[in-house]
C-alpha cells in the first residue's frame, strides 16, 4: 500500500487531499512529511483549506477618550503559535484613511472593510459621514482594492464577503437591503459590476447572519429560513431552520453548515448533515450556568456573575474544528463542542459590539485574478 501511494504524482495527491473534509485534511497532514510539504506548497495552496490563525474585532481606539469621541479601530487576537503570522499586518495600516476602520466580513484569507470620515461625534457609526469607502484586502500580502459603488447607491446595511479559491479566484460582495423593498445586490470581481438580485421575503428584526459556503451565500431572512444566494444574485435554495426563538449565529465548520442559537439559559448547536433533504442534526445543547461553573475562569468566580447568563455572547464558528467562540464580558473564549472544554484566548480592549471575524491567512498574491 505504501509503495502504491509513493507512485502517485503530486498533482494527483493534491487532488485527493483537496476533496477531504476540512478536519480530515489537517489530520492527514501528519501522515507523512511529503504530504505536509505538499499542503504548504504555494503551487497547490489554493486547493487546500487553511487553519484559522486569529480573530478580528472592531473596537474604539481612543485611549481614555469617551466612547462617543473615540475613533474606530481594529483589534486582533492571535490563535496561532506560528512566528510567520507576526509579519502579517493585522492592524491593516496599509489601507488608506484608517481613522475610522471597520471589518465587515472575513472569508478564506480576504477581508471586507469599511472606512469613513465622520461628522461631529458620530465617529463610531457609518451614519452622518462625509465620505466612506469599501475595501477588499489581503493582510498577508498587503494588497487591497476599492469596491466601487453601484449606480443607484446603497446604504451599506448588511454586507458579506464571498471567496473560495478552490472554486474561483474571484470574490463577491453581498449587500442585503431592508429599506422599502427587501433585496440583494451582488458585486463580482469578475465583471467589476453590481447586479440587483431578486426581491426576497424577509424582515430585519436583528442583525442578519450570512456566510459563504460551497460557492453560495447563506443568509438568514428573519422568517425562520436560510436563503441560498448564488454569485449571480439568484435565490437558489431555502432552508428551514430548526428553531429561531433567540439570538442566532450562522456559520460553517468542518465542511458543514452550522447553526447556533442562544435561548434563555441554553446554547443549542445544529449541523446541516444533508443539504438535499434539509436534515439538521442537533450536536450540542449547552447549559450556560453549568458551563461557567465547570470552568473556573476569572470572569465566573462570583456566584452573581454566574447567574448572569446574559453576559455570554455567541461570536463565531471556527471553520476547521468543532469550536465556537464566545465573549464573556471583556474576555474571549473558545468552547470545544466535542469535549465541552472552555479556554480563554484573549481580552478585548473595550466591551463594544459583538462582531468577531475568524481569519486564516492567504499568502498567494492577486485579488480577483484568474492567475494568482
Amino acid at each position: 500500500m505504501v509503495r502504491c501511494v509513493a507512485k502517485l504524482t503530486d498533482d494527483l495527491v493534491a487532488e485527493i487531499l483537496s476533496r477531504l473534509p476540512t478536519k480530515s485534511f489537517f489530520r492527514f497532514q501528519c501522515v507523512s512529511k511529503s504530504w505536509h510539504a505538499l499542503s504548504s506548497d504555494p503551487c497547490y495552496q489554493n486547493k487546500f483549506p487553511r487553519a484559522a490563525s486569529g480573530l478580528f474585532f472592531n473596537v474604539p481606539d481612543g485611549g481614555s477618550a469617551p466612547i462617543h469621541r473615540a475613533r474606530r479601530g481594529i483589534q486582533y487576537i492571535s490563535l496561532s503559535n506560528n512566528d510567520g503570522d507576526l509579519a502579517i499586518d493585522t492592524a491593516l495600516s496599509f489601507l488608506p484613511n484608517i481613522w475610522n476602520m471597520k471589518v465587515l466580513s472575513s472569508c478564506n484569507g480576504l477581508l471586507l472593510c469599511r472606512s469613513w470620515v465622520a461628522k461631529g461625534w458620530h465617529g463610531l457609526t457609518p451614519y452622518g459621514v462625509k465620505a466612506q469607502s469599501l475595501y477588499v484586502c489581503n493582510p498577508a500580502t498587503r494588497e487591497w482594492v476599492v469596491v466601487p459603488k453601484p449606480n443607484d447607491g446603497y446604504g451599506y446595511q448588511h454586507l458579506a464577503l464571498g471567496f473560495d479559491p478552490r472554486i474561483s479566484r474571484h470574490y463577491y460582495v453581498l449587500c442585503s437591503e431592508f429599506h422599502k423593498i427587501p433585496r440583494f445586490m451582488i458585486f463580482s470581481s469578475k465583471t467589476n459590476e453590481w447586479v440587483v438580485s431578486e426581491i426576497f421575503d424577509g424582515k430585519s428584526y436583528h442583525e442578519p447572519q450570512a456566510t459563504f459556503f460551497h460557492g453560495i451565500f447563506h443568509f438568514t431572512n428573519g422568517l425562520n429560513q436560510v436563503l441560498g444566494v448564488n454569485p449571480e444574485g439568484n435565490i437558489c435554495r431555502r432552508i428551514e431552520l430548526p428553531e429561531s426563538d433567540g439570538i442566532e449565529c450562522l456559520g460553517h465548520s468542518g465542511g458543514y453548515l452550522h447553526y447556533i442559537l442562544k435561548s434563555k439559559d441554553e446554547i443549542k448547536v445544529w449541523m446541516l448533515k444533508d443539504h438535499s433533504h434539509v436534515e439538521w442534526v442537533s450536536t450540542s445543547c449547552i447549559n450556560i450556568r453549568d458551563m461557567l461553573q465547570n470552568h473556573g475562569t476569572s470572569e465566573t468566580q462570583n456566584v452573581h456573575e454566574i447567574s448572569e447568563t446574559k453576559n455570554v455572547h455567541i461570536l463565531e464558528f471556527h471553520p476547521d474544528v468543532d469550536v465556537v467562540f464566545l465573549q464573556i464580558k471583556r474576555k474571549i473564549f473558545s468552547y470545544h463542542l466535542n469535549c465541552s472544554k472552555l479556554e480563554e484566548v484573549g481580552d478585548l480592549y473595550y466591551i463594544y459590539g459583538r462582531e468577531c471575524f475568524v481569519y486564516s491567512p492567504r499568502f498567494s498574491k492577486g485579488l480577483g485574478d484568474e492567475v494568482a
